[in-house]
């Protein structure tokens, strides 16, 4: 009877970490949805940035140490 109880202890543990398993990637996952969304939006702004900057005249480039 005892090694019965012990499998019944280990597989209640096993379950309940499993589910914590599963909330924990439920999490991660929203999380690098929202990381996500929040790199295409700077991309995104990035680019009206480089569309929208005034290029230089010639000969007033700056220096790339810049």
């Amino acid at each position: 009877m005892e090694a019965i109880e012990e499998l019944q202890s280990r597989l209640a543990f096993q379950e309940e970490a499993i589910e914590e398993l599963t909330r924990a990637l439920l999490r991660q996952e929203k999380r690098l949805g929202a990381l996500e969304r929040e790199m295409e939006r700077i991309a995104l702004r990035l680019r009206e940035l480089e569309r929208n900057e005034p290029e230089a005249p010639p000969g007033q480039e700056i220096p790339p140490h810049y």
